[in-house]
């Protein structure tokens, strides 16, 4: 049987790794059963595969606004919806869900369209825009994004070559994983279910060093708390650490570091600058 060209993704891998990241799945899909309730008007925002959406219309959702920016994603979401015999309970709608309008108030906002430490991807703006359609007492699925910093040594070492690069913490890669030599410092705190106007991140930290050894990268993680107050850190597909290089400094216990972080979130990388001094004891 002949098939359509048009049965990918535009980003496959990326949107095939979120599906089957089973931990990141299944803890969305608890959330939406906590949270959509029986007759519910849903919105999501980034549909991708679609699998958020027909979890929604499991939970109860009587009616799914499916929307995506990806043109190329638009031909496989109708047929993912078809076969699955829920086509007739969604609304897939092509276009900027940071802009797009709704034709209808909506009871719950789900999606996901989270990067680590909202750097990128446009969680806060596309949440911001859907707001305006929310009925009172709407229901937002991530409620709340935090952020974390601290310090680790980081390996930089590949195929004999040292790397001092932006990258990232895969959690089921163990060889990627730093040491940590400090606790865990909070940077931001995001609440999804109002507007957030303010985008700027400009933190200076003090951070005391709780292990000896050489301090060579500042680590940035992030939890999402959901709407029924589950959370979820790092996952294989997920909101995975990013580890931002520096200059190495020999650290004991006790050792103070002044750590400064400033960007803009969902405004990307080329927004970010920081900087870590040392204080003499």
């Amino acid at each position: 049987m002949a098939q359509d060209a048009h049965q990918y993704w535009s980003m496959t891998e990326g949107v095939f790794n979120c599906l089957i990241d089973e931990e990141r799945t299944e803890a969305f899909k608890r959330a939406i059963q906590n949270t959509v309730r029986k007759n519910d008007i849903v919105v999501d925002m980034g549909a991708g595969s679609g699998v958020l959406t027909m979890l929604a219309l499991k939970a109860g959702a009587k009616k799914v606004y499916a929307i995506e920016l990806d043109q190329h994603n638009i031909g496989p979401l109708h047929e993912i919806f078809r076969v699955n015999n829920v086509s007739d309970r969604v609304t897939v709608i092509h276009g900027d869900v940071s802009k797009i309008e709704l034709a209808e108030e909506v009871d719950v906002i789900i999606g996901e369209m989270i990067a680590t430490a909202l750097i990128e991807e446009l969680q806060i703006v596309a949440t911001n825009n859907l707001l305006r359609f929310a009925k009172k007492g709407a229901r937002i699925l991530i409620k709340q994004y935090s952020t974390f910093l601290d310090l680790v040594n980081n390996n930089e070492n590949y195929y004999g070559q040292v790397f001092k690069i932006v990258r990232y913490e895969y959690p089921d890669l163990k060889k990627l994983q730093s040491k940590p030599l400090s606790e865990k410092s909070l940077i931001s705190d995001v609440n999804f279910s109002k507007m957030n106007t303010n985008l700027q991140v400009n933190r200076e930290i003090k951070i005391v060093a709780n292990k000896k050894g050489v301090i060579n990268g500042i680590r940035l993680s992030g939890e999402v708390t959901f709407s029924d107050d589950s959370k979820l850190g790092a996952t294989f597909a997920f909101n995975y650490p990013i580890i931002l290089p520096m200059d190495s400094l020999t650290a004991d216990i006790g050792d103070i570091f002044m750590v400064h972080v400033k960007y803009e979130m969902c405004a990307g990388f080329k927004t970010l600058a920081y900087s870590i001094t040392q204080q003499k004891k």
